[in-house]
């Protein structure tokens, strides 16, 4: 795909996304281009805050969106600059980016720390929240500020220097253009643009010693790392460093962090006895070898932290602190160079097994769950009725990785493409971050769906992990719960129409009132006279809301939006306030009428438990025939190249080898249950480092 397609289509996503959204195109366009920056692991889960006004002395004010990064410490202040015509544009230079971005986002967070801001606008505006929190809390550890553009630019502007505040925090500025856009469209698995440069050490670099013989694909190297260069890494390129799977840190507050922040400043010539160091991967790595043969690291690209999070953190916030004394703290590094064609599948691995000793959730690795498998089966299988006499009947795409759809047309000549589009149409795509965020939101916790993509997807990851270990829990995600998901995606986005369509509503805070009212509305068809909820394959049926659930979103909103405008607390961040359980349960009581014939949507407690047994009973059915069928796609010979394997590895439980006794014959069949124990051993066996076959 070259640049025009890609932006073509990139417009065409923001086109989709405003009309599912009933909202204007450039913050269809915000919205869109952070959902992929945080699927990349660029920046994290940002907060809309649209505002352009007139500072002090005349100076220009603007912003689309924020984000505090719980990771590092630091501000993120987002500003669009977008062309939005279908001409190809001219590149965005360095002066623009300045005077139409950076300048401005700077501007608001020094306005907001003089206190200018929360004392000139509006107190019900997302800005005056961001503004008061600026000037309230302690400064960042650094102010990141974006510009995202839909126009190219020149590839010197990929490095602009850092630069600081009248305070002394360290800015940092990213440019998110179409060419770096499509980057990262193309190579998820690989940070964009991040390296890390050694060079200006003592010496001309980091000494490293290799640690293993190259196999083409992977590379090893141990080295002592300072502990003021990691920390100012960390300090200048935040939680870009940090592997998605472990890029929560826990805070100083933690027993851990205390501990290393403690040996920092009172034996810091021991922090290497005491620590055991980090552990990292980049994609490739520039080395040179000095005359007496000793290796010199120069600098690293797409580095990233798979292990010792915490350690990075607390030695920068030493640093800031000034308990960090320069040359008496060392720290073990280990670093895996892993080249782009494997790193996807070898770095979830790495990461896994260097964390294996801590408190990593299975949730943590939830993203290539088999879960998602089934879902993105049952998506590209099952055709959504047609609506308003068509006959043409669509699928809804569900991306198990971002940008699926769009991989999926390539190559795809003009013609063909629009009759993949025809069916799987871009308004009826949902990505893994929409669905865990509409699941929270109707299982009734819109406090955590407020808290942002990550923290929603990790709720939902742990619901459906926990379950999934039951075989007759796991059969439940069958076909019918994916019609009844895809009606859930239905409600939402009727509620997001709703609310930015509403006479009451005033902007800001959409995405917590829509949240609430999803849940709201769950609660209300619960709390109807022996109901067992919404009808949602009612709604997949007809594929929309209805005008009596519409009518019923339009009140719970404005209801809704009333409980959140109105914390317990005079001033308090709406925003945060959403993320409270005290919200929640506020919300959950707030009483609520149900518009007339609302018990037309709702179906009977007996009937949910009726089809949860045959949802049950079909899943099991469909998927133990799917095991089997599985197994006997592979000939004997794969199976006993799994059997030793797994033997000289001591994977093999008692049942692994009676399953494996048929698999490894001719002409026989496994049971269902022996299929699906094989597909769990090939699984364990892959992780464990088995290539197949």
């Amino acid at each position: 795909m070259n640049d025009d397609e890609f932006r073509a289509d990139l417009l065409a996503a923001t086109a989709s996304r405003a009309e599912v959204q009933a909202c204007g195109s450039r913050e269809a366009f915000v919205i869109e281009v952070l959902e992929r920056l945080l699927d990349a692991g660029e920046v994290p889960s940002a907060e809309p805050c649209a505002e352009f006004l007139t500072g002090q002395r005349g100076r220009k004010l603007e912003i689309d969106a924020w984000s505090a990064d719980e990771a590092d410490g630091s501000l993120h202040l987002f500003i669009a600059i977008q062309n939005g015509g279908m001409e190809y544009p001219a590149s965005l230079t360095l002066t623009e980016a300045r005077e139409q971005g950076f300048n401005r986002l700077i501007g608001i967070f020094e306005q907001a720390r003089d206190g200018w801001l929360t004392t000139n606008i509006e107190e019900s505006r997302p800005l005056w929240a961001l503004a008061r929190r600026i000037k309230t809390t302690a400064l960042p550890v650094a102010l990141r500020v974006h510009v995202l553009t839909d126009r190219p630019v020149s590839e010197r502007l990929r490095e602009i220097p850092a630069e600081e505040t009248r305070e002394k925090v360290t800015i940092t500025f990213q440019i998110w253009d179409l060419t770096r856009l499509k980057r990262i469209q193309e190579a998820l698995s690989v940070r964009d643009d991040l390296i890390v440069d050694f060079s200006h050490l003592i010496g001309g670099g980091l000494p490293i010693l290799p640690a293993s013989v190259g196999s083409g694909d992977y590379d090893a190297y141990l080295a002592v790392i300072p502990g003021e260069v990691l920390a100012d890494i960390y300090i200048r390129h935040g939680s870009r460093l940090l592997e998605g799977n472990v890029r929560t840190f826990l805070g100083r507050s933690g027993k851990v962090n205390r501990g290393i922040a403690s040996t920092v400043a009172k034996e810091p010539v021991k922090f290497f006895a005491y620590n055991n160091g980090i552990a990292t991967t980049a994609s490739e790595v520039a080395t040179i070898r000095r005359a007496d043969g000793s290796m010199i690291l120069q600098s690293a690209t797409d580095l990233q932290i798979v292990n010792g999070a915490q350690t990075t953190a607390t030695l920068a916030a030493a640093l800031r602190d000034k308990s960090l004394i320069p040359g008496t703290v060392s720290v073990p590094m280990k670093l895996s160079v892993v080249t782009p064609a494997v790193g996807a599948d070898l770095i979830p691995l790495i990461s896994r097994f260097a964390n294996s000793q801590n408190g990593i959730r299975p949730s943590d690795f939830f993203a290539n769950h088999p879960f998602h498998r089934r879902i993105e089966e049952a998506s590209r299988r099952i055709l959504a009725p047609g609506v308003a006499g068509s006959q043409i009947q669509t699928h809804w795409y569900y991306e198990r990785a971002r940008g699926q759809h769009l991989n999926d047309q390539a190559g795809m000549t003009g013609a063909k493409k629009n009759q993949f589009l025809l069916l799987n149409p871009r308004r009826q795509v949902i990505t893994k971050t929409d669905l865990a965020k509409v699941e929270c939101c109707f299982n009734m916790e819109p406090d955590i769906a407020c808290k942002g993509a990550e923290k929603a997807f990790v709720a939902f990851a742990e619901r459906i992990a926990g379950e999934w270990i039951e075989e007759s829990r796991r059969a439940g995600y069958g076909d019918e719960w994916f019609k009844a998901a895809v009606a859930r995606v239905i409600l939402f986005r009727a509620a997001e129409s709703s609310v930015s369509k509403a006479s009451w509503y005033q902007g800001g805070y959409r995405a917590q009132i829509v949240a609430y009212t999803c849940a709201r509305l769950a609660r209300l068809a619960l709390d109807q006279p022996e109901c067992g909820g919404i009808d949602y394959i009612k709604v997949w049926m007809q594929q929309s809301a209805g005008q009596i659930l519409e009518q019923q979103i339009e009140t719970i909103g404005e209801a809704m939006a009333n409980v959140l405008q109105n914390p317990p607390l005079a001033g308090q961040n709406i925003s945060e306030w959403a993320k409270q359980q005290a919200c929640r349960k506020t919300a959950l009581e707030t009483r609520i009428s149900a518009v007339n014939n609302f018990e037309d949507w709702l179906v009977t407690s007996d009937e949910v438990r009726a089809s949860r047994r045959e949802r049950k009973a079909t899943g099991v059915v469909d998927r133990g025939l799917d095991s089997v069928t599985q197994v006997l796609a592979h000939d004997p010979k794969y199976w006993e190249s799994l059997r030793s394997f797994c033997r000289s590895k001591r994977l093999l439980l008692s049942d692994d080898e009676k399953a494996l006794t048929p698999a490894c014959r001719p002409n026989m069949v496994p049971s269902d249950k022996q299929a699906a124990k094989l597909l769990q051993l090939v699984e364990r066996a892959a992780e464990a480092g088995w290539q197949g076959g």
